[in-house]
């Protein structure tokens, strides 16, 4: 059963057929002719010229094959099918955040992408969100599980193709998916997010070990330390006595939901098994570095390169941790813009 659109060659009779080339130029090597009434299935179309595989008739197995010949069509095709949907934009926010403020965070961006051209989009969590709270290595794969039911629901069946987008601690699940899904998967972005390296523990299952042999005031710092600009944030982590600070968090619903959040997500946390959950993927990678953000340097982002086999690109953007997702009030946000002028690829 083929898969892809049927051409038959309906020139060339008096020829033995039509000229076969290796490549896509009309001035790659000649490889042969196929046959009048041969058989192709396409491989790609591009422009008037079709990479094919030879399905019955004589001639080259496969190569490149002109549709027209001035105005002389040189094949028909037989058996047509629909375009392709253009991929599924699947994007994960940072740690930290409830699902509605995490889907605030990345609606700029959403929206962008949407405006790009590539209309279909989905927002994923972390396992909070979907009623999986448990803790180590074991039950990240069930939430990958569950990661690639919400994706095939959104996109609307399991063979549609997708890219993924992961900021910060969401580069985690981006990545499992992308190696998950495999082929499925055409490109990977990464934001705000030092490089994972297979086989080695993450910097998740580093942090929640450390966090589990301090308290609240440690996680509540280290994540201050991220959002510099929360005033509330940084004087409650910081500069609060023990009393204060006790006080502080049981009085501010905002302060209790927070710490109980980062219990969850960080001290009490899953994470990627490195030897099971993520692996070299085929898709691109393209990673961007805040150079006002010390954690996500160029040196540590550039790591990334050796997680694909499809190709890697560092990018770099003047911003922090967190505003490299804001945009400007002109409505401009250069990660956006790289992103959106990447995808162009994909939108036909």
């Amino acid at each position: 059963m083929v898969e892809n659109q049927v051409w038959e060659v309906i020139a060339g009779k008096d020829k033995g057929g039509i000229v076969v080339r290796e490549e896509k130029s009309i001035k790659s090597k000649e490889l042969g002719r196929l046959s009048f009434a041969a058989y192709a299935e396409e491989i790609e179309l591009v422009g008037d010229r079709l990479h094919y595989k030879k399905l019955a008739g004589a001639g080259p197995e496969t190569g490149w094959v002109s549709l027209k010949l001035a105005d002389k069509d040189l094949l028909k095709c037989i058996i047509k099918k629909d375009p392709p949907k253009p991929p599924l934009f699947c994007a994960w926010y940072s740690g930290g955040f409830f699902a509605k403020d995490g889907e605030k965070l990345l609606a700029p961006l959403i929206d962008a992408v949407q405006k790009a051209g590539l209309e279909d989009t989905a927002v994923l969590h972390f396992p909070n969100e979907y009623e999986i709270i448990e803790e180590g290595r074991e039950p990240w794969a069930k939430y990958v599980d569950r990661l690639v039911e919400e994706i095939n629901k959104a996109a609307g069946d399991d063979k549609r193709s997708i890219v993924v987008f992961g900021h910060s601690r969401g580069a985690s699940p981006a990545i499992c998916i992308a190696t998950r899904l495999g082929a499925r998967c055409k490109k990977v972005y990464i934001a705000a997010c030092g490089a994972m390296e297979q086989g080695q523990p993450t910097a998740w299952e580093n942090m929640s070990l450390a966090f589990k042999k301090g308290g609240d005031r440690d996680l509540l710092k280290w994540f201050s330390s991220l959002q510099p600009e929360n005033v509330v944030l940084s004087r409650t982590a910081n500069d609060t006595t023990d009393e204060e600070f006790t006080e502080h968090v049981k009085s501010s619903k905002f302060m209790s939901g927070m710490l109980g959040l980062m219990r969850t997500q960080y001290r009490n946390a899953m994470y990627p098994d490195p030897d099971r959950d993520f692996k070299v993927v085929p898709a691109p990678i393209m990673a961007f570095s805040p150079i006002q953000d010390e954690g996500s340097s160029p040196e540590v982002t550039q790591g990334w390169g050796a997680l694909t086999s499809g190709g890697f690109q560092l990018e770099t953007v003047n911003a922090g941790h967190m505003d490299c997702l804001a945009p400007s009030p002109e409505g401009k946000c250069e990660l956006f813009e790289k992103i959106c002028k990447d995808l162009q690829q994909f939108i036909s």
